[in-house]
């Protein structure tokens, strides 16, 4: 969490979803719902092969106003399209083609030209080699890192080649984790395991940020969050903050 530099300034949250699998794509219509219901933006990093198999759900998410972030064109270690692959065990060449190749989709079939990444899996699968692709490409900002793992308390900053790093937070309870479905949900051993504690952590956390005048970001599995009504009142919760883009905090 991030006190920002005017301690005046209303508090400030990014919202994030990473669609990586079938069962995502099947929970983004209810997904979008939920955000059109509660008229908040979010950014979407999705897959160019799932662009490419699904354009109307994603040419929904653009009309809507949700911001479209660079998630490679197959997602390497991913069971549908390059399941025995890595992103951090790719070429340069090949990272380079997966980025690409995704920002060629986006741009031909949703009329999107994206400025940011972020790395299939990121964490421990990212690596140093794609901020000089991105400046090549023109991108402004990664969002690949953990906050925290990262320089400077997980604050938003210039990286590398002019590329801004936006790492993605932690929550009240748990200040050295990810807060994600994932880690608190699904993974063998989740933190939480429960639906009811994860909306709680979540609500909890935004009441501090809105307190303090704090800046904040997520990422999310859409399939877990719609699940169980946890979107709707995750959402509900939003009231007390402004919800910005990436694009919008540059």
């Amino acid at each position: 969490m991030l006190k920002q530099n005017n301690p005046m300034e209303e508090a400030a949250y990014g919202l994030t979803f990473d669609f990586d699998y079938e069962e995502d794509i099947e929970a983004f219509p209810e997904l979008l719902d939920f955000l059109k219901k509660y008229d908040i933006r979010a950014g979407l990093a999705v897959i160019g092969k799932f662009v490419e198999k699904y354009p109307d759900i994603h040419k929904r998410a653009v009309d809507e106003g949700h911001e479209i972030i660079n998630h490679s064109y197959t997602h390497p270690d991913n069971p549908h399209w390059a399941p025995n692959k890595f992103f951090n065990k790719l070429t340069y060449a090949e990272q380079k083609e997966e980025i690409e190749k995704a920002h060629e989709v986006y741009s031909k079939i949703l009329g999107v030209e994206s400025i940011g990444f972020r790395t299939p899996h990121y964490g421990n699968l990212h690596t140093e080699s794609v901020y000089p692709i991105l400046a090549e490409m023109g991108y402004k900002y990664s969002s690949s890192t953990a906050a925290c793992g990262y320089k400077g308390f997980g604050a938003p900053s210039a990286h590398s080649h002019g590329i801004i790093e936006i790492p993605t937070g932690c929550s009240l309870h748990f200040p050295l984790a990810i807060f994600d479905s994932w880690n608190m949900l699904r993974k063998n051993k989740p933190f939480l395991g429960d639906d009811e504690l994860f909306v709680k952590e979540f609500l909890e956390t935004i009441e501090i940020i809105s307190q303090h005048g704090l800046f904040l970001t997520h990422y999310f599995d859409p399939y877990d969050v719609v699940k169980n009504n946890k979107m709707d009142r995750m959402l509900n919760g939003l009231k007390s903050v402004k919800t910005v883009l990436y694009r919008d905090i540059l």
